[in-house]
């Protein structure tokens, strides 16, 4: 009986062990600027760079985030302390226009940021949708940055 409490203790020491390294790696893989890097498309105005490196439907399908970079080559961008780095975000989802929040962003030198922004899905879209993001100011900068491009469920 002893050793059947053991093996008992020991796998479930091994079981919650294993819960610990499996909920860590899925919520730093869904930290909201965790998302790889690629390029889904990108616009510039004014020596400001704003590109869209990504972009995740979640919540089944009720929410989509979008990952982006703003860089510029043509001066430091100024920090606002935490007011949103993307001013009157608008996206277009298959013909429906939507309001976007700017949802967090970092500072990653003084000229780049890095952040994410959201916007609630229209309820019925296709399976393949084209897609537009559109600013016009980047912090304290004013502009017209559109990123058209395409998305899919």
């Amino acid at each position: 009986m002893k050793a059947f409490s053991k093996m008992k203790n020991r796998l479930g020491g091994f079981i919650l062990l294993l819960c610990f390294l499996v909920g860590g790696a899925w919520a730093s893989s869904h930290s909201a600027l965790a998302a790889p890097e690629k390029t889904v498309g990108s616009a510039e105005n004014g020596g400001i760079k704003l590109t869209i490196t990504n972009y995740a439907i979640t919540n089944y399908g009720q929410e989509m985030i979008l990952y982006y970079t703003v860089e510029t080559t043509t001066g430091n961008l100024l920090d606002e302390n935490g007011k949103e780095l993307l001013k009157n975000l608008e996206i277009s989802i298959a013909d429906n226009r939507l309001q976007g929040i700017d949802a967090e962003h970092k500072k990653i030198s003084s000229q780049k940021y890095q952040g994410t922004a959201k916007v609630n899905m229209p309820q019925y879209i296709p399976a393949t949708s084209n897609a537009a993001l559109s600013t016009d100011a980047i912090l304290n900068q004013k502009g017209q940055w559109t990123i058209n491009f395409q998305i899919k469920k």
